[in-house]
């Protein structure tokens, strides 16, 4: 079983949006449609810091296992 994996699709589904936000930044033309994207990328940043701190908390709060070397005496 793969390790991690419900923290490793959060992480790349934040790493989606955020390369969704950059592909479609707005030209400096349309100064309207420049600040409804900044507006919205501004609230989707906080979300992915809110994210990102879960996903950090959910790492940290899992047990370590056995820590033990395997190193008997043959």
């Amino acid at each position: 079983m793969k390790k991690h994996t419900r923290e490793i699709k959060k992480l790349n589904a934040i790493y989606s949006e955020m390369v969704e936000a950059i592909v479609n930044k707005p030209g400096t033309d349309d100064y309207e449609r420049a600040r409804i994207y900044f507006e919205n990328v501004v609230t989707r940043m906080n979300g992915w810091a809110i994210d990102i701190k879960d996903v950090i908390q959910e790492l940290e709060n899992q047990p370590l296992g056995d820590m033990t070397a395997d190193n008997r005496p043959a």
